[in-house]
């Protein structure tokens, strides 16, 4: 690690910036539309109705994000923590084979993709201790990785599809919501090459500077 005297290094997401502004942002915002709406209902419904709105989305995304855990990655002597508000997921660092930054092609040039990609000696190693309920969660985030692949003719559109088949791994059954997780990331696998995809939002540093440290904390591990 960069100092090998620290038992820890915390990593802070970006997605929870502003949060607790926004709120406040939000609540001020719907209090002055009610004060609007007492005085202008009559002639203006439909364009206090769409302020309104906005103000609400303003604090809906305000809470959103103060409801983030305060950390989203802590990096030990021995593991690798994701912390997420569905649940989370711990690695020691030689389950891991190598970080990196996944790319796609375009139609003029081949771009890094703003997430850390992770290539994984074996998948039973997270298989075993993520809740279904961040299974699922992950799904969703990684549409977008999907899509793109589908739309680079990298995969099938249909086979894309979220698959609900049990999933065998190493001579064992997952169900559910683990099962659909995992065959998503063998598609991802088989397209980008990395097993876990780690989104920028999550870092409160640059994607760059994170890559370099889980290198550097990876190193270390295999020195001690």
């Amino acid at each position: 690690m960069q100092n090998p005297v620290e038992e820890q290094i915390t990593i802070k997401p970006k997605t929870k910036n502003n949060g607790l502004f926004l709120i406040c942002l939000g609540v001020i915002l719907i209090f002055v539309s009610m004060f609007i709406n007492l005085l202008y209902w009559d002639e203006y419904k439909i364009q206090l109705m769409l302020l309104f709105l906005t103000c609400s989305i303003v604090l809906l995304t305000g809470f959103l994000k103060y409801s983030e855990p305060e950390i989203s990655y802590k990096l030990t002597r021995q593991q690798l923590y994701f912390h997420h508000r569905n649940g989370n997921w711990k690695l020691k660092w030689e389950s891991i084979v190598r970080f990196g930054q996944p790319s796609a092609n375009t139609i003029f040039e081949r771009i890094d993709l703003p997430y850390i990609g992770i290539k994984l000696k074996d998948m039973s190693l997270i298989a075993d201790n993520i809740s279904p309920r961040l299974a699922n969660k992950l799904i969703h985030e990684q549409r977008e990785l999907l899509i793109l692949a589908a739309r680079n003719n990298e995969i099938k559109l249909e086979s894309g599809l979220i698959s609900f088949e049990p999933f065998t791994l190493n001579h064992k059954i997952y169900k559910g919501p683990i099962a659909a997780w995992l065959f998503r990331t063998e598609q991802l696998n088989q397209v980008y090459g990395y097993h876990l995809y780690l989104p920028d939002s999550g870092f409160d540093r640059d994607l760059g500077d994170f890559l370099k440290l889980l290198k550097q904390c990876k190193e270390y591990a295999n020195t001690i």
